[in-house]
């Protein structure tokens, strides 16, 4: 979503990866491009393009995600500052479709939606006050994955494009057993803002290491560090160009293995993540320093 109620993946796929905050994009692995399109969640918290095992050449993924604040590269943008789980929190859901084409390419294509009553003036109706659609292809040769997907955000009465641009590296085999710092690295450019936003970029750089914490053939849980820094453009969150926001988090990941294989691979996510931003490129923001929540719950099939 967003910038200018303050700005709101990194990544949607490609980081839509997408951190959004969730490519639409995740695990540097083939989701590792996985989280929506308009938030900073964690990629693997948005299981999007999550192809399961033993998946035919299109799968899919659809999940909820219960928020302390909504944040758009280091953009608090309902503005919960140091309330976790207060009065501002969301629901985000999402729905991400995905095919695989010959010759190491795929398609991904979704939508995203931020459901709350912080605002009841110019939502889309109800209490959605956002809605993300998406499309886009990634390409994957050896360990190396790029991306570029398109995005329209329809919030507060009309419409933000964007395009981002990843590229993602699948740095396993160098480590050994599970362990994998998946790095991964994002432009997310602005290609027509709503009345009021500049156009512009911002670039983020990302690690997510993991690790096996439990290995169960029912319920395996996974522990994982999503960390990144975002710069931005001059007037992309409002502020200075420059470095806007660093975070660092961790995120639980559990597997619903019980559940029978014909009913989708299901699986509960919780995360933390510290936020640290600039307070002169991204001025709008209550605190600088903040501390968020989301529990997700996910379904691929």
């Amino acid at each position: 979503m967003i910038t200018t109620r303050t700005s709101a993946t990194v990544w949607g796929t490609a980081l839509l990866l997408c951190g959004a905050s969730p490519w639409a994009f995740a695990q540097l692995d083939e989701n590792a491009l996985d989280a929506a399109p308009n938030s900073d969640s964690p990629p693997e918290m948005q299981q999007q393009s999550a192809q399961p095992q033993g998946a035919d050449k299109i799968y899919g993924s659809v999940g909820v995600d219960y928020a302390s604040h909504f944040v758009s590269y280091g953009g608090d943008v309902w503005g919960g500052g140091n309330d976790f789980y207060g009065s501002q929190s969301t629901t985000f859901a999402y729905i991400d479709l995905g095919a695989d084409l010959p010759n190491g390419f795929a398609l991904t294509f979704g939508a995203w939606s931020d459901i709350n009553n912080n605002t009841d003036e110019q939502t889309i109706g109800g209490n959605i006050q956002e809605i993300d659609v998406y499309g886009g292809l990634t390409y994957t040769t050896g360990a190396v994955t790029l991306g570029a997907i398109y995005q329209q955000w329809y919030y507060g009465g009309d419409t933000e494009r964007v395009l981002d641009l990843s590229i993602g590296y699948d740095d396993s085999g160098l480590w050994g057993g599970d362990f994998a710092l998946n790095p991964s690295f994002l432009t997310h450019i602005r290609v027509n803002g709503q009345e009021g936003q500049d156009d512009g970029a911002v670039f983020v750089a990302a690690i997510e290491p993991a690790f096996t914490l439990v290995d169960s053939p029912t319920t395996p849980v996974t522990l994982s560090i999503p960390t990144s820094v975002g710069f931005m453009t001059d007037d992309f969150q409002g502020g200075d160009s420059g470095f806007g926001y660093a975070s660092i988090g961790a995120t639980a990941s559990i597997g619903l293995d019980f559940v029978p294989a014909g009913y989708g691979d299901w699986s509960l996510a919780f995360n933390t993540t510290y936020y640290h931003t600039d307070e002169d490129v991204i001025p709008g923001n209550p605190e600088d320093d903040f501390l968020t929540g989301t529990i997700s719950i996910g379904m691929a099939f």
